[in-house]
């Protein structure tokens, strides 16, 4: 199953080249320690535009999104010609149609300003449009013409985490760090960081470090909490995120992440409570889509399927009557990858398909494709469930396609969980491993890799991985549907393949 394209491989080739450029960058710092920290410049026509501007990447680093937004459009309203505030419009929005709209302005607003603003539209033009090469070719870029600016240097960290690029995200952060000890978001990062490690007490370190620098503020205290509940600490996180909400009201984060902590526990009531409280405070429709689709994983997690379709059906026709299309087709994929029955599990990842395909010119390229790689992987499940190899295969194929045609990391990520099911179907477990080792955020591609590792004989490296499974306290679909049956389990994982 080798790439039949070479832009995927480029695409981890730049990634790579960044990691030497952070490296030689380091290097340099240590040899003249006194140099200036240059900033990317910020071009606008208005002093009160640039103020709110400023204000909202505040808010940004402080994880106050919706006030981040507040402040950005406040500054285009200043400014029509604000490239920058348009661009990050872009990269924190959640509503399809207001991405669109803000990255065609921040694009048209390029030639007004200095080349290192043109470079991180690109950036954010590139990872929106499905050019991931030309994106992170501009992220590059930007990184050697300002090492070093600390904020460039944390959300370009920021974004890397979200692509689950952690050594790369470290370096930046620590970078970001070493510019400035006191840079309190960072130890935030670096928090999230380590947890992804299992490393929990560095993480609760870094995190009370960002509590200690911010203590009035909500956000460190949630993420104190989160790292708290990942080391299974539940009360002391259910406190932590209580605090949050004692400082700011009205900050919808934490609500939600009461939510989460009452499904990870077990207590889907509770979590239910706590998650439709969330649905109110949350500022936009796209976060109140998602969070009614976190409510009902909650009788997925208890095996409560009847109720689990009801609520994802009320979820589907809700993030509908909003417009939240993704959200709507990501509602039809979820049925599929729990239904037993396979006629109505096709039906609705037509659907899901036919909704993407219907609304290709509102949203983002790259969120489209990244949803339309699921589908094909939750058909790929499907066809092996089926017995049916040949279909598997096919689907297969178009991942491989999707992933070999610049496509983003994700997709790539996605394909070689698809391949591994496919080739654990098939019996080749020493050929599924690497496959699924690629797709290592994934509990469904997790225990296909335990089971492909017992049947190698690596009993070791397969007793840690489900043990990893058994500890995961990241709630999505794909744990809902694995890790509440491990638990009081003994033994191997079992896979229906």
């Amino acid at each position: 199953m080798a790439i039949k394209n070479m832009k995927t491989a480029r695409f981890s080739m730049l990634l790579l080249m960044l990691s030497v450029g952070l490296a030689t960058a380091i290097v340099a710092d240590e040899k003249k320690p006194n140099v200036p920290v240059d900033r990317l410049p910020v071009t606008t026509s208005s002093a009160a535009a640039a103020r709110h501007f400023e204000n909202g990447m505040v808010q940004y680093e402080n994880h106050r999104w919706n006030l981040a937004l507040n402040e950005w459009h406040e500054a285009v309203r200043l400014d029509h010609k604000f490239a920058l505030a348009y661009t990050w419009i872009c990269m924190t929005t959640v509503d399809p149609a207001e991405e669109s709209s803000n990255r065609a302005h921040a694009k048209a607003s390029m030639k007004d300003v200095t080349p290192g603003e043109q470079l991180l539209v690109r950036w954010m033009a590139g990872t929106h449009e499905n050019n991931y090469v030309e994106g992170i070719s501009a992220m590059n870029d930007m990184l050697a013409m300002y090492p070093n600016d600390k904020r460039l240097n944390f959300l370009v960290a920021y974004w890397l985490y979200k692509q689950d690029q952690y050594d790369f995200a470290e370096k930046l952060t620590l970078k970001a760090l070493a510019l400035d000890p006191s840079y309190a978001t960072a130890y935030n990062q670096l928090g999230y960081l380590y947890s992804r490690r299992g490393a929990y007490d560095k993480a609760i370190e870094a995190t009370g470090k960002y509590v200690e620098l911010l203590p009035n503020e909500p956000n460190p205290h949630d993420s104190y909490a989160e790292m708290l509940r990942l080391s299974g600490r539940f009360d002391e996180a259910l406190e932590h995120y209580r605090r949050a909400l004692e400082i700011d009201p009205t900050f919808y984060i934490s609500q939600k992440e009461l939510g989460e902590t009452y499904s990870i526990m077990g207590d889907g009531e509770k979590a239910r409570f706590e998650y439709a409280k969330a649905v109110h405070e949350a500022p936009s429709d796209g976060l109140k889509a998602e969070y009614l689709q976190k409510s009902a994983m909650t009788y997925v997690r208890d095996g409560q399927y009847d109720l689990a379709d009801k609520a994802f059906t009320e979820a589907a026709a809700k993030a509908h009557s909003m417009e939240q299309w993704i959200w709507e087709a990501r509602a039809y994929r979820i049925l599929a990858m729990y239904g037993t029955d396979s006629a109505k599990a096709a039906h609705d990842l037509n659907h899901a398909e036919e909704l993407l395909a219907a609304h290709k010119d509102i949203v983002a390229e790259a969120d489209l494709n990244e949803e339309a790689a699921r589908i094909w992987r939750v058909r790929v499940e499907r066809a092996v469930s089926a017995g049916n190899l040949a279909d598997a295969r096919k689907s297969v194929d178009k991942l491989e396609q999707m992933a070999s045609s610049g496509g983003s990391i994700n997709i790539e990520r996605t394909w070689h969980g698809a391949a591994g099911t496919l080739l654990v179907a098939q019996k080749k477990y020493a050929a599924a491993i690497p496959h699924l080792e690629s797709d290592f955020a994934n509990p469904l591609s997790i225990k296909l890799l335990v089971f492909a590792c017992e049947k190698t004989r690596a009993k070791q490296k397969a007793a840690g991985l489900r043990q990893r499974l058994i500890a995961w306290k990241i709630p999505s679909i794909e744990e809902a549907l694995v890790v509440p049956s491990l638990k009081g389990q003994k033994g191997t994982v079992v896979s229906k393949n």
